[in-house]
């Protein structure tokens, strides 16, 4: 019984250092900032605040940390805490970057309408924010995260300790979105691809007068896909999920809808005036 209940102990132990390892705390009372000013005990509990000012009336942009080597394991994680601000002019946010060892670069920012992920807009108490980010498919572990805050004019804002966590599943669902920033840009990817494809052989095809039915059946398609991908993308939008999520339906779907209107009648007269001159060609040569 006592070497079972050491064991469990052990066990116990390396699960919460496992736990431990994939947390991390941002202290600004013992973080070099390169901008802002460290107000002890001015925060949430009693806790420091880094206070940050924007006096420019243009964009200010003001990196906070760099975290090398985060200390990231499972589908996800996030940072967060807790901000206040006062006299922010436009729609300011805070950002990270995620960086892998290839030097692909992919962000998160605090650009919602409401909740953890809105931007910041005139004046607030102290809310939290939170910047998650989904690892889901991603074949590498980052090589750092940079957090910075973004302001379009002046305001002042005040930053709560902030922690890097792992997130309880994938960012985009956990957070308020349907899906991550990351997913969102291979959506738009995806969607910008088939678009691309499906136009390059309605234009070989239509161009030579060739598989008529193909054609216009494409570009049907293409309008009622692009109907339905605009409407999805306003739905989105109407209940203020993130810009990665809207954007590339209400773009992409645009596009292929605003393509299959201009382009459908210009092909059935294509394809009726060949028809045309079929018959007329079929209607000289029974007369000679």
């Amino acid at each position: 019984m006592r070497h079972v209940l050491a064991s469990a102990g052990l066990a116990l132990l390396v699960a919460t250092r496992a736990v431990a390892a994939q947390e991390l705390n941002i202290d600004w009372s013992r973080t070099a900032v390169p901008s802002g000013v460290v107000r002890p005990g001015e925060g949430p509990g009693g806790t420091p605040v880094l206070e940050l000012r924007a006096t420019a009336a243009g964009p200010t942009s003001l990196h906070l940390v760099t975290i090398d080597h985060p200390p990231i394991a499972g589908p996800g994680y996030v940072v967060a805490g807790q901000v206040r601000y006062q006299g922010v002019e436009g729609q300011g946010y805070l950002e990270m970057w995620t960086v892998f060892p290839d030097g692909q670069r992919f962000f998160s920012r605090t650009r919602a309408a409401q909740g953890p992920l809105a931007a910041l807009h005139g004046e607030s108490s102290w809310r939290r924010f939170e910047l998650p980010f989904d690892l889901s498919g991603a074949s590498q572990a980052p090589s750092r995260l940079e957090i910075n805050l973004v302001l379009p004019g002046r305001g002042t804002v005040w930053l709560s300790p902030i922690h890097l966590q792992p997130s309880a599943g994938p960012a985009g669902t956990t957070y308020g979105g349907w899906w991550s920033e990351r997913v969102g840009t291979l959506v738009g990817t995806i969607l910008g691809s088939v678009l691309g494809v499906v136009g390059a052989i309605i234009g070989v095809l239509g161009g030579r007068g060739r598989a008529r039915r193909v054609v216009l059946t494409l570009l049907v398609g293409m309008i009622a896909v692009g109907g339905g991908l605009v409407l999805l993308g306003a739905a989105a939008a109407s209940i203020a999920q993130p810009r990665h999520v809207w954007y590339p339906l209400l773009a992409i779907g645009g596009a292929a809808g605003v393509i299959g209107l201009v382009i459908l009648p210009a092909m059935r007269r294509r394809f009726a005036a060949d028809e045309l001159r079929r018959i007329e060609a079929l209607d000289a040569g029974v007369r000679s």
